[in-house]
C-alpha cells in the first residue's frame, strides 16, 4: 500500500476561471462581489491566498482562511489580477498554479451614453457622425447600427478588430433616405467590456425633390421679309445738264438780239 502526503501537492484552483473577463459587480465605480475558490486539500486546516496586479506578486494583497474560499476587497475597474493559494497549516504546501481574471469595465450604470444623433432625431444626413460618452479604462468602442429594432442584421458592425478607437465616428457609407436606424455602443478593453448602451433611434433625411424640367420652347416664327425697296430713280447725266443750260443761254441771248433789232427798225 502506498501513502501520499497530500500537503506536498498544490491546491487546485476552481473559480474565477483562468483568464476570465468581466468579473465582479460595479458599485460606486469599483468592482465588488469577487471571491476566490479552490478545492479542499486533504489534511489542510488553513490556507494562504495572494492577489496581485503583476505576475511576480511583488506587492500582493494576501489573507488567511480556514475555508476553501476567500472574499476579496473592492478592486479596480478593468484590471487584470493574478492569484494563487497554498495550504499554510499544519504545514506549507507548494503554491498552486497562477491564475488570472479581469474585472468588469462597467455595467448599465456606467455604459456609454449616446450623444449624437439624438434619440428620436429626424432629418439626419446620410453620413452622420456617431458620438457617445467616454468610459474610463476603455481601449476602444464597439458600434452596431441596424434598421431592425432588435439590432439584428446590422448594416454597420464595428466590433472586435474593427472596434473604434475614439468616442466619435463619421459614417463611411451612405444610409438610405427617410429610414429609421437603431444603434448602440459598448466600451471594451484588452480583457473585458462594458454592457451595451441603451439603444437609440434616428431617421435620415428625405430625398430631395426631383428637378423640374424646363417647358419646351415654342417654335419661333421666321422674321417677316423686309418690304421691297423702291426702284432707283433715273438720274440725268451731267452732260445733258450742261447742254440744256447752254441751249437756255442761247435762247435768252437770241431773244435779246431780236428785241434789239426790232427796236432799231422802229426808229427808222
Amino acid at each position: 500500500m502506498t501513502f501520499t502526503d497530500s500537503l506536498t501537492l498544490p491546491v487546485t484552483l476552481t473559480s474565477p476561471p483562468n483568464q476570465a473577463p468581466g468579473i465582479g459587480t460595479i458599485i460606486n465605480y469599483t468592482v465588488s462581489n469577487v471571491s476566490l475558490d479552490w478545492e479542499v486539500l486533504r489534511g489542510a486546516t488553513d490556507y494562504e491566498w495572494q492577489l496581485s496586479d503583476d505576475t511576480n506578486f511583488s506587492s500582493p494583497v494576501e489573507g488567511d482562511t480556514e475555508a476553501s474560499r476567500a472574499r476579496l476587497p473592492a478592486l479596480e475597474l478593468a484590471t487584470t489580477y493574478y492569484w494563487r493559494v497554498r495550504a499554510s497549516e499544519p504545514m506549507l504546501s507548494p503554491w498552486s498554479d497562477k491564475w488570472s481574471f479581469t474585472t468588469a469595465l462597467g455595467y448599465a450604470s456606467i455604459a456609454p451614453n449616446l450623444l449624437n444623433p439624438e434619440a428620436g432625431a429626424s432629418g439626419i444626413p446620410l453620413k452622420p457622425v456617431f458620438q457617445w460618452s467616454d468610459i474610463a479604462g476603455a481601449d476602444s468602442y464597439e458600434l452596431i447600427v441596424s434598421t431592425d429594432v432588435s439590432l439584428g442584421n446590422p448594416i454597420i458592425l464595428k466590433v472586435g478588430d474593427y472596434a473604434l478607437p475614439s468616442t466619435a465616428w463619421q459614417c463611411n457609407i451612405n444610409l438610405d433616405y427617410d429610414t429609421t436606424y437603431y444603434w448602440k455602443v459598448r466600451a471594451i478593453s484588452s480583457d473585458t467590456y462594458s454592457a451595451w448602451s441603451a439603444a437609440s433611434a434616428f431617421t435620415t433625411e428625405s430625398p430631395p425633390p426631383p428637378l423640374e424640367e424646363p417647358p419646351p420652347e415654342e417654335p419661333q416664327e421666321p422674321p417677316a421679309p423686309p418690304p421691297p425697296s423702291a426702284p432707283p430713280q433715273p438720274t440725268t447725266p451731267d452732260w445733258v445738264k450742261y447742254l440744256f443750260g447752254a441751249l437756255l443761254a442761247s435762247v435768252v441771248l437770241l431773244s435779246v438780239i431780236v428785241l434789239v433789232l426790232v427796236r432799231g427798225m422802229r426808229r427808222l
